[in-house]
């Protein structure tokens, strides 16, 4: 089976006016004092926020900062980071180098930087016109790989001493977050996977290529959104969550298109995650500047059991409604799009040719968080749901041998399963937890864990769970 997991990060700010400011494009808006409002005791808030800031490693865990801005010298291990609305984390080092201080942070959930607070957004917010930001060197972005590839300094240093090699990080991959106006695609490329991750008028989704080892594969899948916007109330209360709403608006369906060949039948096993983030800084709620992000992961597999073989399929099934939840009195009450419909069918349109059984996997994760944070490091309030695409084509030789071969004769069988998840914290893909808490183990920090925040029971909500198999008597036995 091939695996080719690829992790897309879709960014958009939630409030009611953007702000023009480069700084704040690149590194994310200010947090702003405001009488309604406390933050958390251990919170350093660095006045002047994007303008502070010179460069960030493309994972989010390293921000040089100018160390003269004010409370920099307040940055210290355990200390809570607030520098900007993308710029925020718990503080797991902190020194000079060279002209910059830079500070290593790690995720942390939003009840640890608000003490107390009511914020709401009084109307939708658009999720349209999104900006895409490239992170092709985040230092999680390979990993299966036995050193990370962002921090090459840093992997050299492993042999040192802990203090070598922390120096040796924080002086390794850090640059200007770049981005580019008014596109609303962004790609990125690692190995032979290119991924193009696009947002967010008409829904949000990947294009996806492969070519190595004798397999050619492309596609495309989408969870498909018409006017997609963002509504939340947020209500902590001595840094505790007692009462939450959000609503993820415009769902309309699940939309997928796969081409494969393979002229050996070898199946590959890369993992590789590939980071594309989009984002449009606006204007904070309360001082708060939250933001609104929509990640996705995709996972492909792939079963060939001979070569020079084809398998192809196309389908769109609607899907309408609001997700989210509402949290009181200690208790959720999710929100789910529903009304599974056809509109062109993927069992009908599965088409190839092979003297076996070949089947695809497609697992396709869209997650929407309202909170604090940037690229995996977000937390706040979200909504999930993952979708899996199963393609299944039969051998062409039971349909007459070599004439079933040249007539593309074949059963099909398609599977779609949908299932939702959400909740109150933060959740980071457990392959990215892992090379993570690598570096953390070289600034002797204690690991994090792939998820934090309020349980939620059920963790995980079956929508849809169909298949269908080719209407002819002879497949369905």
């Amino acid at each position: 089976m091939t695996v080719l997991p690829v992790l897309l990060g879709l960014t958009a700010c939630v409030d009611a006016k953007p702000t023009t400011s480069g700084d704040d494009l690149r590194y994310g808006a200010a947090p702003a004092p405001h009488p309604d409002v406390t933050l958390r005791p251990d919170v350093v808030v660095v006045p002047g926020g994007s303008g502070a800031v010179r460069a960030v490693t493309d994972g989010g865990l390293i921000w040089r900062l100018d160390p003269d801005a004010g409370n920099a010298d307040l940055l210290a291990p355990g200390k809570v980071m607030f520098v900007t609305g993308r710029g925020v984390g718990r503080v797991i080092d902190a020194r000079r180098d060279g002209q910059d201080l830079a500070v290593a942070i790690g995720p942390v959930d939003i009840t640890d930087v608000i003490q107390d607070g009511e914020f709401t957004s009084e109307q939708p917010v658009s999720l349209a016109g999104a900006t895409p930001y490239q992170f092709d060197d985040a230092f999680w972005s390979h990993p299966d790989a036995s050193t990370p590839r962002s921090a090459p300094a840093a992997t050299a240093a492993l042999d040192h001493s802990p203090a070598a090699t922390a120096d040796a990080l924080t002086s390794a991959g850090a640059r200007p977050v770049t981005a580019t106006l008014p596109l609303t695609t962004g790609s990125a490329r690692a190995g032979e996977l290119v991924a193009e991750g696009f947002c967010c008028a008409d829904g949000v989704g990947a294009r996806f290529s492969y070519r190595d080892s004798g397999l050619d594969l492309s596609g495309t899948i989408a969870f498909v959104m018409k006017q997609p916007s963002a509504k939340i109330h947020l209500v902590i209360d001595g840094a505790e969550v007692t009462a939450a709403e959000l609503q993820i608006r415009g769902a309309a369906g699940i939309r997928v298109q796969v081409d494969a060949t393979t002229r050996t039948g070898q199946n590959v096993h890369p993992v590789v995650f590939v980071p594309v983030t989009f984002s449009v800084p606006l204007e904070s709620i309360l001082g708060i500047p939250f933001s609104a992000t929509v990640r996705q992961s995709i996972g492909i597999r792939t079963g060939f059991s001979a070569g020079h073989t084809t398998i192809r399929a196309t389908g769109e099934y609607s899907l309408g409604g609001t997700m989210g939840f509402g949290y009181a009195d200690g208790r959720f009450g999710p929100r789910w799009p529903g009304g599974l419909r056809e509109k062109s069918s993927l069992v009908d349109s599965v088409d190839g040719t092979s003297v076996g059984a070949n089947a695809l996997l497609i697992d396709y994760d869209v997650k929407f968080f309202v909170g604090l944070g940037a690229v995996v490091f977000t937390a706040g309030l979200y909504a999930a749901l993952t979708t899996t695409v199963g393609i299944t084509r039969g051998s062409s030789i039971g349909f007459g041998g070599l004439q079933g071969l040249a007539n593309r004769e074949g059963c099909n069988r398609a599977d779609l399963t949908i299932n939702a998840t959400y909740g109150i914290g933060y959740s980071i893909p457990a392959l990215v937890v892992k090379v993570i808490n690598f570096f953390l183990r070289i600034f002797n920090a204690r690991p994090i864990a792939a998820e934090g925040g309020i349980p939620v029971p059920p963790p995980v909500v079956n929508l849809v769970n169909e298949h269908w198999i080719t209407n002819r008597p002879v497949c369905r036995h």
